[in-house]
This record gives C-alpha cells, sequence and structure tokens, in this order.
C-alpha cells in the first residue's frame, strides 16, 4: 500500500465510519484511548503517540517529550514544530510504522481490540475527515458519499483479515518493520511477544497504585456476545434491530405512549435529564432562581415513571423516566406509557446509539443542527416490545449492572482526585519557591501570596496577560464549524470529555470567546467547578464559552508556566473568595485582572520551572490518563451491555440478583458525570 494509490469512494451506509473517539466505533481510531501499549518495557498510551515516536528515531528528547503527554491529541501538536527533523525516509516508511503500530496495539490489547473489529463484520471500514483524504476520507455531496485514499480504514481491514484467519495468533510475535534505524529512546525496537487475553471483566481486580482508593472489584456480567442467546429469532424489518427474539413485538411508539401536556403545577419541583442516566430533581442550590420562578407557569407537568425528552437533544441522549412528578422546561416532550410499556426499558433502549440515529431521521427542522423530534414523528417511531415481564427483568438486570459499574467509576474518581492534589502540591510549591533552595525571600504585595524569591516580579495580572483579547462577532459566517468550550467540559487542568463540533447559526449565545494554543482559560462563573485549561493543543476551531475569561500571555511570560500559575491553590482559592453569589457564584473579569502574581523575571527561568512540575508529575498524570481510560472503556462496556440486552441478543430471563446486587440511587450518581442537558 503506497502514498500514490488511487482514492477510493465509500457509501456511509454501508461502511463502518468513525470520526470521534466516542462513537461506537471510536476504538478503531488512533486517537482513542483505553489502548496502551508496550514497546521495550516503555508504556505509550496510544497508537497516535507510537506513530509520531517513530518519526524522530534520531531524537530521543523529542521521543521522551512525546511520551510525556498525557492525550494523544498532544502527542501530535507537540510534534509538529520537529516534523521538518522526521527521519529523511518518512513519507517512504510511514505506511509500514503505521501498519506495526496498529498490530501493536492489537497484540496489547487483543481481548477489546480485536472484538471492535470483528464487529465491523464485512463492511469496508472509513475513517472519516475533514482535512485528510490520505490517511481517511471525505464526506462529499451530502455526506452519504465519502471519497479518499482511506490508508488508515484499509490497514484496519487488513488487519481484521489476519484476526479472522489467525484468530489470537494474529497478536503474536509482531515484528518492527525492516527499517534502518528503527530506535525508541537510542534502542533498537525488539520485536513484541503477544500475552494471553486478560480475565473477563467479572473475575478481574482491578490494580491499586495509591492505596486503597484505587483498588476495586468490578462485578459485572459476562461480556454480552458470550451470553447465552434466545433459542429462536425472527426478522424484525428494522435496519438498527435486524433480529429479534420469537415473542418480542415491533410497535409504533403512539401504541405504547400518549402525549401528556399539562401546565400549572408551580409547587411541582424542577426536574433534570443526564445525558447518560435519565431525569433526575434538579439540585435548587446551583440554579438561577428568579429565572427559573419566572417561567415556571410554562414548564410542563411529568407524573413520576412518564418518559421526558428534549425535542432538540434526544439524539444525544436527552431522556429519561420522571422519578417523582415535577416540571420540565417547555423545551420537552412528555409522554405517558400505556401498562404494557415500562418507561425505564423505553428509557435504556432510546438512549443506544442504533435508535438515537433513527431520531435524526424522525427529526424536522430547517438547520441540522436544531432538527427536533415533535410529539408526531415520535409516534411514528417504531419501537422493540418484549413481554411486559421482559421488560421488568431487562430493567432489573441492567440496574444492577450499572450499580456495580457505578462502584467502579466513583472509586476511578477518588482515585484520580487524589492523584490531583498530589500534583497540585508540586505545582503549589513549583510556582511559589522557584527551584532555588539557596534563594532569599521577601514578602509580596498581598498577604495571600506571602513571601516570594527576592528576585521575582510582582504585578497585577492584567500586566502579565491580555484578557479576552479575541471574540467571534455578529455577522460570523453561520457555517463556521468550531469545537466548542462550554463550563462542564474543562476540570483543573484537563478536559473532561470530547469537545462537541457546533455551527456558529446553532450555537448558544455564550460561544464567542477565540482560543489560541497557548492561552490558559479560567472560569468566571460557577467558580467553584474550578474549571480552568491551558490550551495545549492546535486551537483553530476552538471557541470558549462567555463563562470564561480567556487569558493570553504576554512576550515575557512562558504560556505554559502561566497555566500552571493559575492552577495553583493561591489563586483559585483567591478566585473563589472573590465570588459573588452563593446558589451560582461569579467573579468580574475586572476582579480578576487586578490579583498580584508573581514571575520569575525570564522565561528560561519560567521554563526550567515548566520542566521540573512536568518531570516530577509524570508519574501521577500516567497514572490519571490511566484511570481515565478505564472509566471511559467501563462506560462502552456498559453501552454495549445495555444495547445487547434491550434488542434481545441476550436471554436474561433466568437472571436472579445476588446480594451484592442492591440499587439505590445515590449509588447510581456516578454513573451521570457532569453531563446535565441545559434545555432551559
Amino acid at each position: 500500500m503506497g502514498d500514490r494509490d488511487q482514492a477510493r469512494t465509500y457509501s456511509r451506509k454501508e461502511s463502518v465510519v468513525f470520526l470521534k473517539t466516542d462513537e461506537p466505533f471510536g476504538g478503531l481510531s488512533n486517537m482513542a484511548g483505553g489502548y496502551p501499549i508496550h514497546v521495550n518495557g516503555v508504556r505509550i498510551l496510544t497508537s497516535e503517540a507510537l506513530y509520531q515516536l517513530c518519526r524522530f528515531p534520531h531524537l530521543p528528547n523529542v521521543q521522551k517529550m512525546i511520551l510525556g503527554q498525557n492525550s494523544p491529541m498532544t502527542a501530535k501538536m507537540r510534534s509538529k514544530p520537529y516534523r521538518k527533523n522526521s527521519r529523511p525516509d518518512w513519507n517512504q516508511v510511514r505506511v509500514r510504522i503505521m501498519r506495526w503500530s496498529l498490530r501493536m496495539k492489537l497484540a496489547n490489547n487483543w481481548s477489546t481490540f480485536s472484538e471492535l473489529l470483528l464487529r465491523t463484520g464485512e463492511r469496508p471500514i472509513v475513517e472519516e475527515s475533514r482535512k485528510d483524504d490520505f490517511w481517511g476520507a471525505k464526506a462529499v455531496d451530502d455526506a452519504g458519499t465519502l471519497v479518499g485514499m482511506n490508508v488508515l480504514g484499509r490497514l484496519l481491514m487488513e488487519l481484521r483479515e489476519q484476526v479472522k484467519q489467525q484468530g489470537p495468533d494474529a497478536a503474536l510475535d509482531v515484528a518492527p518493520p525492516d527499517i534502518p534505524q528503527f530506535l525508541l529512546l537510542g534502542r533498537p525496537i525488539e520485536v513484541a511477544s503477544g500475552s494471553p487475553p486478560p480475565q473477563p471483566a467479572d473475575e478481574q481486580e482491578q490494580g491499586s497504585l495509591f492505596g486503597k482508593a484505587a483498588s476495586v472489584s468490578i462485578k459485572t456480567a459476562a461480556p454480552a456476545s458470550t451470553a447465552s442467546e434466545y433459542p429462536v429469532y425472527r426478522d424484525s424489518g428494522l435496519p438498527w434491530a435486524a433480529k429479534l427474539p420469537e415473542g418480542w413485538q415491533v410497535l409504533r411508539n403512539g401504541r405504547l405512549f400518549g402525549h401528556r401536556v399539562e401546565t400549572g403545577f408551580p409547587d411541582l419541583p424542577i426536574l433534570e435529564v443526564s445525558l447518560r442516566t435519565g431525569v433526575r430533581v434538579r439540585d435548587m442550590d446551583n440554579l438561577k432562581r428568579k429565572q427559573v420562578m419566572s417561567r415556571k407557569e410554562n414548564y410542563k407537568r411529568a407524573v413520576k415513571g412518564d418518559l421526558a425528552y428534549n425535542m432538540m437533544r434526544m439524539w444525544q441522549g436527552a431522556v429519561g423516566p420522571a422519578p417523582v412528578d415535577g416540571l420540565v422546561s417547555p423545551a420537552y416532550v412528555v409522554v405517558k406509557p400505556y401498562p404494557e410499556a415500562n418507561s425505564a426499558y423505553y428509557s435504556y433502549l432510546f438512549r443506544t446509539a442504533a435508535y438515537m440515529r433513527e431520531v435524526n431521521k424522525f427529526s424536522r427542522g430547517i438547520v441540522a443542527d436544531r432538527n427536533r423530534l415533535y410529539w408526531e414523528s415520535f409516534k411514528q417511531m417504531p419501537s422493540l416490545v418484549p413481554s411486559r415481564p421482559e421488560q421488568d427483568q431487562i430493567v432489573a438486570y441492567l440496574r444492577s449492572q450499572d450499580m456495580h459499574i457505578a462502584r467502579f467509576i466513583k472509586a476511578k474518581r477518588d482515585l484520580i482526585a487524589l492523584l490531583s492534589e498530589q500534583k497540585l502540591r508540586i505545582i503549589d510549591h513549583a510556582v511559589s519557591r522557584g527551584l532555588d533552595a539557596s534563594v532569599k525571600f521577601q514578602p509580596s504585595s498581598a498577604e495571600w501570596l506571602g513571601e516570594v524569591p527576592e528576585h521575582w516580579s510582582v504585578k497585577p495580572l492584567k500586566r502579565w496577560v491580555r484578557l479576552n483579547a479575541y471574540s467571534l462577532g455578529d455577522k460570523t459566517d453561520p457555517d463556521f464549524e468550531f469545537r466548542y468550550v462550554d463550563i462542564g467540559s474543562v476540570r483543573t487542568g484537563r478536559l473532561t470529555r470530547e469537545l462537541e463540533r457546533i455551527r456558529f447559526e446553532a450555537a448558544p449565545s455564550r460561544a464567542r470567546r477565540v482560543l489560541r494554543r497557548g492561552d490558559t482559560i479560567v472560569s468566571t462563573v460557577r467558580t467553584y467547578l474550578k474549571a480552568i485549561w491551558y490550551v495545549n493543543e492546535d486551537a483553530d476551531d476552538l471557541i470558549a464559552s462567555t463563562g470564561f475569561a480567556v487569558l493570553t500571555p504576554g512576550n515575557d511570560v512562558e504560556p505554559e508556566y502561566l497555566g500552571y500559575v493559575v492552577q495553583s491553590g493561591a489563586f483559585v482559592n483567591r478566585v473563589m473568595a472573590n465570588s459573588i453569589g452563593i446558589a451560582y457564584p461569579a467573579i468580574a473579569e475586572s476582579v480578576l485582572g487586578r490579583f498580584p502574581v508573581a514571575m520569575p523575571p525570564t522565561v528560561a527561568e519560567q521554563q526550567a520551572i515548566v520542566a521540573h512540575i512536568q518531570s516530577e508529575s509524570a508519574p501521577l498524570d500516567t497514572a490519571i490518563e490511566q484511570a481515565l481510560a478505564e472509566i471511559k472503556l467501563i462506560r462502552e462496556y456498559r453501552d454495549r451491555l445495555i444495547a445487547d440486552a434491550v434488542t434481545g441478543q441476550v436471554d436474561l430471563r433466568g437472571w436472579r440478583p445476588g446480594p451484592d446486587d442492591v440499587v439505590t440511587d445515590d449509588g447510581l450518581a456516578a454513573l451521570s458525570e457532569d453531563d446535565v442537558d441545559s434545555a432551559d
């Protein structure tokens, strides 16, 4: 397979297409986390990082820098400045290196990656790309066709055939390509000997890195592909659920649900929807009370057990059963289940990837991003109908598995919090004391700063940075597409999820702050969330909410050093102490700009401190990345488990709960994260 191969044309409907890593086949992407690779005893987080490492066999320091990155995107972007120094034969060997990288991904992650490859069946595998038609293919016409060389997709299809023909032998003894100077950190890359597949999830004890907070045993059912099937199946007539157990029906939603439109119940609590777990009572402490109270007469009543869905976001999973009688936004549709329908079962079904794609087909609107699923369309949608006892059994089973998964996720989050605290201590000491233990100190101009090295400069933040330097105007091209950074997608020092792509015409009015690589963003609303992020990746298409202040460093400031200063405990505590409001604390950007900040006088000293922080915190970053990858993997497992259960691909009629299968609503809370749909 060479670089001059002709472009191919693919039908989206007939192919397995992946673009984002959180899609059903997103694990095929080189950007997908959760597939670590070991080469010469060195742990590499993703196949993308491995591929980028191979550009620089003669530059071990660059390889170390790439290894130190926590995400595949930063590994890719941090390598860009050095690409002019890539190995001279790079264009001739890159396809062979990519083929080897994919085999290493398979060898190190046999159980999960081989299963993902085999689930693609015989269909063409296509990486959709907006810019690159060499490794991927670009959408053309109505986006139903993709055209490009699709080299990555073809390599994956080649690997899929090896898995089919050789089984586990395809993961054994992966030899490096016959390429001169194929080195990692100065050593020749050796043949990788494959290891046995890992134990099933129901028996696997998760490792402990830093004490009890990291250790948890996840007890779930065996993967659905190995569980028993129903004895007899029949064709369903539906493209998204081809076979159904004998006895299951396919009915329109109008046969299962009635439309409820009731207003005028101001004393009921407000409900909100989590994109993962359904409807819940809103926490009034985190609410703009006046805004809600002034509109409450327009809110719709949902009776306990009713399903409520957001017309514009059901395709993302904004649907669920009401846990109590309550009120939902006018942007929601409320439907009441008939006796033969368990609303919890249909909440699981409606949030499967296959059903959410059907929602898009039935939605209507002028702008695709804002299509609405009206009741008139919803009631025409076909759904699967097991008997009511089977629905109840499936719900009980899935809730018990959700409980085990929630415990796992909570333990991993506790570990991440512990590791983050340890990293913060490293940052706090470095940005307040410097690296020279013999340096003299002097009082700063602010009591909260305390003493600082006597040669450092103390100036208001606005003297070190420009605040909100660039913004989108109202006349921005309506078709301008960008990745949107909102408050919920950021925590201290990192993004919590893959950013949503959105067009300007369909974007919320607060999507205005233009980001550049090297900026740092600080949340000025809901400041208790400590949403702070240093933009360490290509930011050509990044737009942030006006709920952030964007700090663009001046020429005398190392951008990454500024990011660490703003993450430090002293700065964060100062922000929170100066925030106004209890339910919705916020800080004015003018107040933020007046905070005194101490900086080393030279960029060289700032860079030395950055290097020290990165070196000291590298093991913590690796452990955090691993914990995040494990959370992502268990969520993917959950999605598959649900899809197989609600479509009848596994027979759960004989399942009975055990003593550990006690379910509580509080225990399930860890599943929802902060993915609340904000329809108000």
